[in-house]
């Protein structure tokens, strides 16, 4: 799970005073320990505190960036920046009365500022998130799909399509996930022996009455992954100028596994299997009535792979009216393997917030899969002279929230440690806030048994269970 891209956040604290609320003795100093990927740690804060900053989607240190301890008003705020090794030591020297719960924001060039409000450990691992995506490494593999033309030919007003996909890395916010794919030229044949180049999806199949193609090309992350191939048959209506009225409807699923590759690499000749249909089988979905006001339900089944990543079933979808999805079983090169499911409720299909986000884990595919117990959205976001308010979710383990542009990008991001349902922000110099109209969002995470004093935030991603979303706009 990468921090708070586990949708929103993962950032801040409330505390009186200077830089605490008073209070406790002085304590030796910690010894400085980073926790990769994030957290909080090793006693609660008397006198002595680590701040390492690394880069919410590497991990790799950042220097120079500035942490603030401190309320936001806070004339006497301790104010430090991080070393070449990303780490900011605060003392009862440079920082008076530090005693926890403390507020911690860290800022750094090319980076959203994080803030932690109500945070108590002695040291912690606060990551930012870089405002342009890294230059993540990526691999190019050319393939084609074992029996393609042997798959019946698409009727009048039909096509065949298969859209070739990488299985994801398991955080759900990691932009390592969303490689452009680009286009490739295929040859269409128009008749009277002309034949016309024609643009598509690179990372697509397309076999139709003008065209049959099947050698595809992927961009690609690196490192363990599976291949797969989900193969479609589209249904124009006989309108090829109107795409409205199409339907797509899964006709077979297509598969490669143990698959490894560095940055740079350059593979050809890889073969996706067709998975037969008697090694698929039905999975079935039920939904408990969803949180006041969210009219739509529905769920994706996912495919965990371990080291190999995830692959989410899109098709046929899961939702109120269709409660049925064909899903590969679980044998042969699939044995290893397990189900989860998860299911959103939200406005509307068209609307993404408010939304609700629940996982269900190894689910067993043999029996219904209910879906019950959704988590609330966080209600009554307000912005006021610079307070940032709103209602918590019931039964939350805790609140975030994130400042974005109108596009979405993350600009600030927020996390409540202490319960506070509003909250003001420091002043940074330059202002990372656009002017013009920002989003604020706000989230609800549902994490059983988590301690916050004493947490990884890398290791939640097998014990989060909720994310609940709601969103304002306001101008500055």
């Amino acid at each position: 799970m990468r921090r708070p891209g586990l949708l929103l956040f993962l950032s801040t604290a409330a505390a009186a005073g200077a830089c605490g609320d008073g209070g406790g003795g002085i304590s030796g100093p910690p010894v400085p320990r980073m926790i990769p990927g994030g957290g909080v740690g090793d006693g609660k804060i008397s006198g002595y505190m680590n701040v390492f900053v690394i880069d919410d989607e590497t991990d790799a240190v950042v220097s120079s960036a500035a942490v603030r301890v401190g309320e936001s008003a806070a004339t006497t705020a301790c104010d430090q920046l991080t070393d070449s090794t990303g780490i900011a030591s605060f003392d009862p020297q440079s920082c008076p009365l530090l005693v926890g719960p403390v507020n911690v924001t860290v800022s750094a060039t090319g980076y959203a500022p994080s803030t932690w409000i109500g945070v108590n450990g002695r040291n912690l691992t606060v990551g930012v998130r870089s405002i342009s995506a890294p230059a993540f490494g990526s691999a190019t593999v050319y393939g084609t799909i074992a029996g393609w033309d042997a798959l019946p030919a698409p009727a009048v007003n039909h096509q065949t399509l298969a859209i070739i996909g990488a299985s994801q890395l398991p955080g759900l916010g990691d932009r390592e996930n969303d490689m452009a794919q680009g286009k490739r030229t295929v040859d269409v044949d128009i008749g009277g022996g002309t034949i016309y180049p024609f643009d598509i999806d690179a990372n697509l199949c397309a076999r139709n009455a003008l065209v049959n193609d099947c050698n595809w090309r992927l961009i690609t992350r690196t490192g363990p992954q599976a291949h797969f191939g989900i193969i479609v048959d589209h249904d124009t209506k006989g309108t090829d100028d109107v795409e409205s009225d199409d339907t797509f409807t899964a006709i077979a699923w297509a598969l490669k596994r143990n698959l490894s590759f560095g940055k740079g690499a350059m593979a050809s000749g890889e073969v996706l299997d067709i998975i037969r249909d008697a090694d698929m089988q039905s999975l079935a979905a039920s939904f408990a009535s969803a949180p006041s006001g969210l009219d739509y339900v529905g769920a994706l089944p996912t495919l965990e792979l371990g080291a190999e990543g995830r692959i989410a079933i899109i098709s046929p979808a899961l939702d109120s009216t269709s409660l049925m999805t064909r899903v590969p079983k679980l044998t042969g090169t699939l044995a290893d393997a397990h189900y989860d499911l998860i299911a959103t409720a939200r406005d509307a299909i068209d609307k993404p917030q408010p939304v609700t986000l629940r996982w269900l884990r190894g689910v067993d595919i043999s029996t219904t899969v209910a879906v019950s117990g959704w988590l609330p959205p966080p209600t009554a976001l307000t912005v006021s002279s610079g307070t940032y308010s709103f209602t918590p979710a019931a039964g939350a383990t805790l609140h975030g929230a994130e400042l974005q542009t109108p596009t979405g990008e993350r600009r600030w991001s927020i996390t409540i440690f202490d319960g506070s349902t509003s909250f003001t922000l420091p002043g940074l110099a330059p202002d990372p806030l656009p002017l013009g109209s920002i989003g604020y969002a706000v989230s609800a995470l549902r994490i059983p048994d988590v301690d916050l004093t004493d947490v990884v935030f890398d290791g939640l991603a097998d014990r989060l269970t909720d994310i609940s979303t709601d969103l304002v706009t306001y101008s500055r």
